[in-house]
């Protein structure tokens, strides 16, 4: 049940659980944001305007870690999210990593708010697992994504 994730029976003291992750992780991407967005031009060009790069890295996958291990540590696993969210964030809201950070985490929040909502209501009264929701929402996209990645951008 833990590998496809579940929100239910979730109250207060799991998100008082998470609440220290989160501000942790989401501090250290916030912080970051204008040299992500410096990064995105490659680490060369990244370090010639005096970003550096290796303390950067290790800071956004500490983030990424703290967010990432917190969210499972709380609902397990629930497939997508992160892989689709910011993906779709990007291409409705722009590139900007100052606004992609936090709009990335309210789309996703709203994501998994309604493919909760779908996953208790689809078959009632038997709840299907989150991530089966999250899945068959999500993997469509991400084909497509990869699909357009492969084709070069074009049209799919």
């Amino acid at each position: 049940r833990w590998l496809l994730g579940s929100v239910s029976m979730r109250g207060w003291g799991y998100v008082a659980l998470f609440l220290p992750f989160f501000l942790a992780g989401t501090a250290l991407l916030l912080i970051n944001g204008r040299e992500l967005n410096i990064m995105t031009y490659g680490e060369e060009k990244a370090r010639l305007l005096g970003v550096s790069t290796g303390k950067r890295k290790l800071l956004m996958i500490a983030a990424g870690s703290l967010l990432t291990g917190g969210a499972v540590a709380v609902s397990g696993t629930i497939g997508f999210v992160g892989l689709v969210i910011p993906h779709v964030t990007r291409l409705l809201w722009g590139t900007d990593h100052r606004h992609l950070l936090p709009l990335s985490a309210l789309t996703g929040a709203g994501f998994l708010i309604l493919a909760d909502l779908f996953s208790r209501t689809v078959i009632e009264p038997v709840e299907l697992p989150i991530g089966i929701m999250t899945a068959l929402a999500g993997a469509p996209v991400f084909a497509l994504i990869l699909l357009r990645q492969h084709h070069g951008g074009n049209r799919l």
